[in-house]
């Protein structure tokens, strides 16, 4: 978040720069088309005939002797070198004959079952090919750059509305959500925008401003509940509630509940305006001698709800929880506890209710909340806009407010706070032109006589919804200083620099390596790099698809919200650490700990983790677990919720983690089924694909590491048996599903397509870790594509192989991958 400090520093910022600095200034903003991609196809020039040429001498006679006899005209593989045209300027033809290279190159084409090239004839033709490659890719970024034109993502229009204004709120939530394209969201080749955009853009920037921009009263107020006399009702009624009212509770007079239930401890609290709320709760664990889990959970308008704080309360005296959270209107807090699966109604009823009742509960004494807080009123996020013109007509310090006149005229001080906004809101500075056009807009609402704090409202909204703040200022070639902490700050906090950054930018001296090194290393120390964190695994690891599919409740009745909310956090935890600690990328194959708190440590059958906060934890020598491959995020996000596929999981690892995606099957593949009857379980109705020669090779890819991961469930349990359904019993007039059977052995063995066996999990890791280079190349390729916008293209592949082999001999340390990254041509260039 931005400070006072920072926004004066910022206003310091040259306002006249020359005309390099402006971006579209006078655009329609419609469309994003393809800019780099038409430029270089009207400007690129390459030699046709010179290319021609040397296909025909170098390259042909290896395709003659090779490859002809499987991909000419009668080919089902989709390749047919008949057809292919040697013009490389064609995108299309540029692909496959990279698809030609790799394959030839790698020894994958020909297959092993035909006769293999001359050594000679092979090594002549692929250096010719892959002079031809570079040159075209080099002529290309060199006329229009690597980068297509590329907007803010989403998630960085929500972190960049509320860094620069101040605000909490998640004002997005009406933006379309990213086209999925199988890369990530920051490549400006995959981005779309249409007048759908545009709109909720609008309407974004409006609901930004009116929690920015707020001169009423100060709506903070403070309830707290401690006679609980509304909850008196339900003493009677232990079928509906489960929990009551007593004066014997040795904690002094509370409330007990007995159930998990969200509809009798609702904090007596309506949400009025959005902000950040504090919340406390005198709670205690009643009649238990184990751990008893406090649950705070928020309700929205949807009905959908979100655990936002859980909390161990152990055996004894009570304790005072209190925690901040975000609340917005609609938003409706309740305090439970986790029943760990054991449903108390049948034994309360049969105890006579719940003052006889020995179970155990969560008592509660008092609950209070507070908010929206705030340093100050007006708080920040208005002071910054009019900062002491100010009045305060009925002398409450709480408001309401309203801005003062002054000697100067209305336009005069429209400009002045345009002119200390457009360069933080557009990340750049601006001239005194590119200020007035927006200047301009206000004038109508001036001659109207509207209020100040509505006329400047006008060219705000204007400047939060234009090309200028939406797009990225980048032009072919070296990134300029503000171009370069652009990059850096989207990539690192997923929005726009702040005041150190711009600074240096300013001066001329962020580009130099020493600089930029240091200025990585804050960021990464800054809390905000989490957002990189989580966004990046999001993508890469796929982990935003975590909560794509919910677990069958009658095969893994052990998954609840506790589970679901620890389940991704161990993931962004490792992975921080790798960063923090600089720790090599093999731990990402396999490691010696991972973090764990009581919750997921249960599921994964590691005792001696207390509470619910998330620690480090040194894992058991015989512990399957190491590695993010066997973290149950991964194992989550490649399930279904009922069953496991060792085609999805091993998809997963080819085309994720080794960066190695399986060829698309055949176009006919969908009309060839193989005879599947009478086999009953995966591994033999994948056996049957593998018999078919239209399918055998992608699943000799595919299968084998799906096969290591079966060990694993779909929530991420270790298991050596399948679980089946126990069905149902009809108890009370209601059907309830019955405990899951054990069903068939898991068969977590396999071989890999280059003939290597495995047992389990921990041969394949063992099996991964010869291949460490490729899974950090693909590393590298990740962190490239994500933070500069740019899929990697042929001409890149030098870049990122001396980052490889400048990281190699200390194990490719994920830190020094990041600054190796962003010192690179490919970072510093569009």
């Amino acid at each position: 978040m931005v400070n006072s400090n920072q926004h004066a520093a910022l206003e310091t910022l040259p306002t006249d720069e020359p005309h390099e600095f402006q971006i579209m200034k006078n655009a329609s903003f419609i469309s994003i088309p393809n800019f780099a991609f038409a430029l270089s196809v009207l400007c690129l020039i390459f030699s046709g005939t010179a290319t021609a040429q040397i296909f025909k001498t170098d390259v042909t006679p290896l395709i003659d002797t090779a490859c002809l006899h499987c991909h000419d005209s009668s080919s089902e593989t989709g390749l047919n070198f008949e057809d292919l045209d040697y013009d490389l300027t064609d995108p299309n033809n540029f692909r496959k004959w990279t698809a030609v290279f790799d394959r030839a190159e790698n020894g994958e084409m020909p297959p092993a079952s035909e006769d293999r090239p001359d050594p000679d004839k092979l090594k002549f033709a692929l250096t010719a090919l892959k002079k031809e490659l570079l040159s075209a890719s080099v002529a290309k970024q060199s006329k229009a750059g690597r980068v297509s034109a590329r907007r803010l993502t989403k998630t960085e229009l929500r972190y960049t509305l509320q860094d620069l204004l101040l605000i909490n709120s998640d004002v997005t939530s009406g933006v379309p959500d990213e086209v999925e394209s199988g890369s990530f969201d920051t490549v400006g080749v995959n981005q779309r925008i249409s007048a759908v955009h545009m709109e909720s853009y609008l309407q974004a920037a409006d609901e930004a401003l009116n929690a920015a921009i707020n001169l009423g009263r100060n709506p903070y107020r403070s309830v707290e509940t401690t006679d609980f006399a509304h909850m008196q009702m339900w003493h009677d009624k232990p079928a509906n509630l489960g929990g009551g009212i007593t004066r014997k509770l040795k904690f002094g007079k509370g409330f007990v509940l007995f159930r998990d239930v969200d509809y009798v401890t609702t904090f007596r609290f309506r949400i009025s305006t959005p902000g950040i709320h504090r919340i406390s709760a005198r709670v205690a664990a009643y009649q238990s001698k184990t751990p008893l889990t406090a649950k705070f959970i928020i309700k929205d308008q949807s009905g959908g709800a979100r655990l936002v704080k859980a909390i161990d309360l152990q055996p004894g005296e009570p304790v005072e929880v209190v925690f901040d959270t975000f609340l917005k209107p609609g938003d409706r807090p309740y305090l439970t506890f986790d029943m760990e699966g054991v449903e108390p109604f049948t034994a309360i009823n049969r105890d006579g209710g719940p003052k006889k009742y020995r179970g155990r509960g969560l008592a509660i004494m008092s609950q209070k909340i507070e908010g929206p807080l705030s340093d100050s009123w007006p708080n920040q996020s208005t002071s910054q806009f009019f900062k002491s013109e100010l009045l305060n007509p009925n002398g409450s310090p709480n408001g309401p407010f309203k801005v003062a006149k002054t000697d100067k005229s209305p336009t005069e001080r429209v400009q002045e706070i345009i002119a200390r906004f457009a360069p933080r809101a557009f990340r750049r500075p601006v001239n005194k032109t590119e200020i007035q056009s927006f200047v301009d807009l206000a004038k109508p609402a001036i001659d109207e006589g509207r209020g100040f704090d509505d006329v400047i409202r006008v060219p705000l909204r204007s400047m939060l919804s234009s090309p200028q703040f939406l797009l990225f200022d980048e032009e072919a070639g070296t990134l300029d200083e503000f171009a370069t902490a652009n990059r850096l700050s989207y990539f690192l906090w997923k929005s726009l620099p702040d005041r150190e950054l711009f600074e240096i930018a300013a001066s001329g001296n962020l580009t130099k390596p020493d600089v930029l090194k240091q200025q990585v290393d804050r960021m990464l120390a800054d809390k905000k790099s989490s957002r990189f964190v989580q966004d990046f695994l999001g993508q890469w690891l796929r982990l935003n698809k975590l909560n794509a599919t919910s677990p069958d409740d009658g095969l893994y009745p052990e998954y609840d919200e506790l589970l679901a909310s620890a389940i991704p956090q161990e993931t962004h935890l490792f992975f921080g650490e790798l960063i923090k600690e600089n720790l090599g990328l093999e731990n990402l194959i396999d490691s010696k700990f991972t973090f764990l708190n009581r919750r997921l440590a249960k599921l994964y059958e590691i005792p001696g983790v207390d509470g619910q906060d998330f620690q480090k934890v040194d894992l058991p020598d015989d512990s399957p677990r190491g590695g993010v491959l066997t973290q149950a995020a991964i194992l989550k996000t490649t399930a279904n919720g009922t069953t496991t596929s060792p085609v999805m999981r091993g998809n997963f690892v080819l085309t994720n983690f080794l960066g190695t995606p399986p060829s698309p099957p055949p176009a006919d593949i969908g009309s060839i089924e193989p005879d599947t009857r009478g086999k009953t379980t995966i591994r033999e109705i994948l056996d049957a694909h593998r018999d078919m020669a239209s399918c055998a090779q992608c699943h000799r890819e595919i299968d084998p590491p799906g096969f290591a991961l079966e060990s694993f469930d779909p929530i991420g349990g270790f298991r050596k048996h399948y679980r089946a359904s126990g069905g149902e019993s009809n108890f009370g007039g209601f059907n309830v599903k019955l405990p899951p059977k054990q069903g068939p052995p898991v068969d977590p063995s396999g071989v890999t397509s280059d003939g290597q066996t495995f047992s389990g999990i921990q041969d394949f890791k063992e099996l991964l870790l010869d291949h460490k280079e490729q899974i950090a190349n693909n590393f590298i390729a990740q962190l490239i594509m994500y933070s500069t916008g740019g899929e990697i293209e042929f001409a890149d592949r030098e870049e990122i192989k001396s980052i490889l082999n400048r990281t190699a001999e200390n194990g490719f340390p994920v830190r020094d991958i990041i600054h190796e990254v962003v010192q690179s041509k490919i970072f510093n260039r569009k």
